[in-house]
């Protein structure tokens, strides 16, 4: 095509159409394949005998009128937003404003009222970053993987020698009256980092050194996921641990990589697990009173047993808005979920749980969808993260998971972690926004 593509009667054919294609991103790509099937039928008049104006003439009217052309081209790679997954969110989000103040009603110190406060506070933030995010162009992300990797680790490893200690965890740092986890915040961050850094091809030269050449794959491949690992795990953070691990093979499952490098994450990452939770002690008394769910109710099992008595007790209305639940602990995080059920029976839970697969199958369908590998592996990493934090912190309630500090998405009280999942499922309408765009460069 390169000898005729400037060819004045070709340049305007591709204008028209491209003045109908609003995606500006995929104009290029359109340009391309239109040239392509000019060359073809060019080069067929020409070999029939026509002159070069005639073939280009004859060989524009053959493909057809440029604005249809167009249109078609419009409504195949225009950017389609997920209502479903908002709708979802959205509903989340009210049952956790719902869920906050009924907490703050069952108990009046001022603390809930706080929490309450800043829970719309957080959820009005998140909302609006979550929109913006949603109609931004996620691929600019790629390339600030390794930065937001860097600055991650960063992070971690000044948590994790100057942090405050909370709640058995070295990970908090203060910046004027905001204070974060770092490690709560992690896995989200180091996940959408791996994910740019994983589906970019490791490019190795023909000379480069294979000594050097393996250090670099085993660094990419085991050093990026071991690393934020041992940082998590020396922090204390189980939780934290449990969800980049489990966001990491999603990762390596998605983007096909070697089952050797699956196997040896699973296997040194799983016995690095087990060594810590047998290191500490109230980890192991935790995994100890799971197995045993009948020894000892008012010591290791209280909690599970408050959070059965609280769902059995329910019935199918519950007790009302801020019903009083004084012998359960953590109502407006780990136990939100029994507290939900409490307040408004096992048909608020059922439709809970419903809303919660709602969401998943949403998101599933968003993985499924997108061909393009960044932001499909950023949508599969986020729904691992998101799906092990809902069915963790439900089991847990009625004992059929290990008690933790899992927490309910949108609808516990998770602070400033709120604005990073909102951020997330902004991430996840990028995606789905621009899955129709095709295989374009990351720009």
């Amino acid at each position: 095509m390169s000898s005729f593509r400037h060819h004045e009667e070709i340049t305007t054919f591709l204008k028209q159409v491209c003045r109908e294609i609003k995606a500006k991103e995929v104009h290029t790509e359109v340009r391309l394949e239109l040239e392509s099937h000019l060359q073809e039928l060019i080069e067929e008049k020409l070999s029939s005998g026509f002159d070069l104006d005639a073939a280009v003439k004859e060989s524009i009217s053959q493909m057809g009128t440029p604005d249809v052309i167009g249109q078609q081209f419009h409504l195949a790679h225009r950017p389609r937003f997920n209502w479903g997954l908002l709708v979802v969110v959205v509903a989340l989000m009210g049952i956790g404003l719902v869920a906050i103040f009924s907490a703050q009603a069952a108990n009046y110190r001022h603390n809930f009222t706080s929490l309450a406060m800043k829970q719309v506070m957080f959820f009005s933030i998140g909302s609006c970053l979550m929109l913006l995010i949603g109609f931004s162009n996620y691929r600019k992300l790629a390339r600030y993987s390794w930065v937001l990797y860097i600055g991650t680790i960063t992070l971690l490893s000044y948590v994790l020698l100057s942090g405050d200690m909370m709640n058995g965890i070295r990970g908090y740092v203060r910046f004027g009256l905001i204070q974060l986890n770092i490690p709560a915040l992690s896995p989200y961050l180091l996940l959408i980092a791996l994910a740019g850094i994983w589906s970019k091809p490791l490019r190795i030269s023909a000379n480069e050194p294979s000594l050097r050449a393996f250090i670099r794959k085993s660094w990419i491949n085991v050093g990026t996921v071991w690393l934020p690992s041992t940082l998590l795990l020396f922090t204390h953070a189980i939780n934290n641990f449990v969800l980049f691990f489990i966001g990491c093979l999603t990762l390596l499952l998605v983007l096909r990589k070697k089952r050797a490098i699956l196997a040896v994450h699973c296997g040194l990452l799983a016995a690095a697990f087990g060594l810590f939770v047998l290191k500490l002690s109230y980890k192991a008394d935790r995994l100890y009173a799971f197995l045993h769910p009948n020894q000892d109710p008012l010591g290791m099992n209280y909690v599970l047993t408050q959070s059965k008595l609280a769902i059995q007790s329910a019935g199918w209305w519950g007790y009302g808005f801020g019903a009083p639940l004084s012998k359960l602990p953590a109502l407006q995080s780990e136990m939100m979920f029994p507290f939900l059920i409490y307040c408004f029976g096992w048909g608020a839970g059922i439709a809970l749980v419903m809303m919660v697969a709602l969401f998943v199958q949403q998101t599933i369908n968003v993985s499924r969808k997108v061909k393009e590998p960044y932001g499909k592996a950023i949508v599969s990493a986020l729904l691992a993260v998101f799906t092990t934090q809902f069915t963790w912190s439900m089991l847990m309630s009625i004992g059929l998971a290990p008690y933790s500090t899992f927490q309910l998405p949108f609808i516990s009280y998770s602070g400033l972690l709120a604005i990073l999942q909102f951020i997330s499922i902004g991430l996840m309408l990028s995606v789905y926004r621009r899955k129709d765009l095709g295989s374009y460069l990351m720009t």
